[in-house]
């Protein structure tokens, strides 16, 4: 059984009230819900994988590429440098120090990227977006690369 609050100077049932607000609240926010995924569902970026052939996409990687993330000391950029040759060169800057470049060798077949320094081989698939390199192309960890001419 429950016990009603009744406000004595109103007459009004406020316990109840509360009760419909919140159910009505909780209606409210699932018909948004499913109503808003229908029609996101178009801007939803997807990364299409193109039927570029492996010397294709390596002609595009050719050249310097930086990649921004923020962490918690600030800003941190990262250099890739792809030469025409088959070497690489990677380092990273902060506004308070620049490290030493690493050079290593890559190479592309299909879609995938593969960058070798000192015997440690990191292949990932790759695509291009607006202009930008997206590497590792992995749901959750993408880094987009923008081309320093």
């Amino acid at each position: 059984m429950r016990t009603q609050y009744v406000f004595p100077a109103d007459g009004i049932d406020r316990q109840g009230y509360r009760c419909h607000v919140t159910l009505l609240a909780l209606c409210a926010t699932f018909a948004f819900a499913a109503f808003s995924t229908k029609a996101a569902d178009p801007g939803i970026i997807t990364f299409q994988e193109g039927n570029a052939t492996s010397s294709e996409n390596s002609n595009a990687l050719i050249g310097h590429w930086r990649k921004t993330t923020i962490s918690y000391t600030g800003p941190i950029d990262e250099h890739l440098v792809l030469h025409v040759d088959g070497t690489v060169e990677n380092w990273t800057a902060t506004a308070y120090e620049r490290r030493e470049p690493v050079t290593g060798h890559w190479n592309v077949e299909g879609k995938t990227l593969t960058l070798s320094f000192g015997g440690n081989d990191r292949s990932n698939p790759f695509t291009f977006y607006q202009g930008q390199l997206v590497f590792p192309n992995i749901p959750n960890r993408r880094g987009f690369w923008e081309k320093i001419e």
